[in-house]
């Protein structure tokens, strides 16, 4: 794919063989435009379709982008990723994640600071994971810079960020009056001099129940001033309010609506998050959008058949292409299925996969096995496949064009009947399997 010999050679050139030396030790201004590179050839490559089913095409939130929020760690990342990689690889279209290039470009040269670094590192390093799924178009990155012309700025996109911005002006002060209840916050500071909040609250609001923000560069004068206090110090309510600390969460999670609502807007896409509040806020907040759940896809697909789900991604990619039909007819199935839950809750998923699905796939091995015992010491079978009909199988396209020198180096004769009835019973089965619309799914887990 062009996009990935572009975006390959950019990194190449600008890092010459050290990229963490690169994107540490060079200049806000040579940092910024080689951010700037990436996200306008990403921009470039990755032109939003206009007719897109909005029934299989989403925008991610941040997390499952690979982003900081709400933990930046490896691992978590990585966990996320995978939730990604499962969900776009076995149900959608396409997925657009979030751009952190274009993250940096909106930003500034001057905004550039030692976690934008460390954002544009990990940046880098999704792309290199989520590589097979770039380069079949099944994963790509967002765009929310829109270019709109003064009338279109007026009749389109004015009206539609008035809208927004009226609703997460309601839901921050709906979350905060949530969050200051139920949660806590802590300052203190490490021996090594690392200063940090935690913040402790309900799992539903907080992942892990506990989250930590690292102060890397010069923190505002509040935190300064809570250098003398007794440590770990706990922040009173009004300190939390009168600070705005909380926006350290809510400020993420409003972002990544606003994000999903434009692209929505503007290019037909239906959400994807990967957490049940997120979900239900996005519900109210625009309810005529479809929302999707990667956890709730996610764990179904790994718990009810762990066979799938366990397949590297390039193979599940090749079936895809592989069995393009197949594909749709067990995606639009498992679709039809899905439309029955309540927002995709990860309880009503699960059902599904274990009580609608997974018996599906067992009624395919049962078909076929049950073929197999009744063909196997069958004389009708083998008395199909003489001589002749070797000859009449290779007119018809039924058996392989070298079946002349499979027979020679078997010897011929009563080998020829055996050793075409295995390659029949190998059709046989296919056939078998493909009756079912679950076919797909039954081969993606041999």
């Amino acid at each position: 794919m062009e996009f990935l010999e572009e975006f390959d050679e950019i990194i190449s050139l600008s890092a010459n063989g050290d990229l963490a030396g690169f994107i540490f030790d060079s200049s806000k201004d040579e940092l910024f435009e080689f951010a700037e590179t990436l996200a306008l050839s990403s921009k470039y490559h990755f032109k939003p379709e206009k007719n897109t089913n909005s029934n299989f095409s989403f925008i991610a939130n941040s997390s499952l982008s690979g982003g900081r929020h709400p933990c930046s760690e490896m691992s978590c990342r990585r966990k996320k990723l995978d939730e990604l990689i499962s969900f776009a690889s076995l149900y959608s279209d396409e997925v657009h994640i979030q751009n952190p290039f274009e993250d940096i470009l909106v930003s500034g040269p001057k905004s550039i600071s030692t976690a934008t670094r460390q954002e544009l590192m990990y940046g880098i390093s999704n792309y290199i994971y989520l590589r097979p799924l770039l380069e079949n178009g099944i994963i790509k990155y967002a765009q929310n810079m829109v270019s709109l012309c003064s009338h279109h700025s007026e009749t389109l996109a004015k009206p539609l960020a008035d809208k927004i911005r009226k609703k997460e002006n309601r839901l921050y002060d709906l979350l905060e009056e949530q969050l200051i209840d139920k949660c806590t916050i802590f300052f203190d500071i490490k021996e090594d001099g690392t200063r940090y909040l935690k913040i402790n609250g309900p799992s539903e609001l907080i992942d892990h129940g506990a989250m930590f923000f690292y102060f890397y560069d010069t923190p505002p004068d509040f935190i300064i001033s809570l250098y003398e206090k007794s440590l770990p110090y706990k922040l009173t309510k009004n300190e939390i309010l009168s600070e705005g600390v909380l926006g350290l969460i809510i400020s993420p999670i409003i972002e990544d609506l606003s994000n999903q609502e434009w692209q929505s807007a503007f290019y037909g896409t239906s959400y994807l998050c990967d957490n049940p509040t997120q979900i239900s806020i996005a519900s109210k907040l625009n309810s005529a959008a479809y929302t999707a759940n990667s956890l709730a896809f996610n764990n179904a697909m790994s718990h009810s058949l762990p066979s799938v789900y366990s397949k590297d991604i390039s193979s599940i990619v090749d079936l895809r292409n592989k069995e393009a039909e197949a594909f749709s007819v067990y995606r639009n199935k498992v679709h039809n299925l899905l439309k029955t839950t309540d927002k995709w809750s990860e309880s009503d998923v699960s059902e599904i996969f274990r009580d609608e699905i997974v018996p599906e796939i067992n009624m395919i091995d049962k078909k076929i096995n049950d073929w197999k015992v009744k063909t196997k010491d069958s004389l009708k079978e083998k008395l199909i496949f003489g001589a002749g009909s070797v000859s009449i199988g290779l007119y018809a396209g039924m058996l392989p064009p070298n079946i002349g020198d499979i027979v020679a180096a078997i010897g011929g004769g009563g080998a020829v009947a055996g050793a075409v009835m295995d390659y029949n019973k190998t059709l046989k089965e296919k056939m078998e399997a493909r009756t079912n619309d679950f076919y797909f799914l039954w081969q993606a887990s041999k």
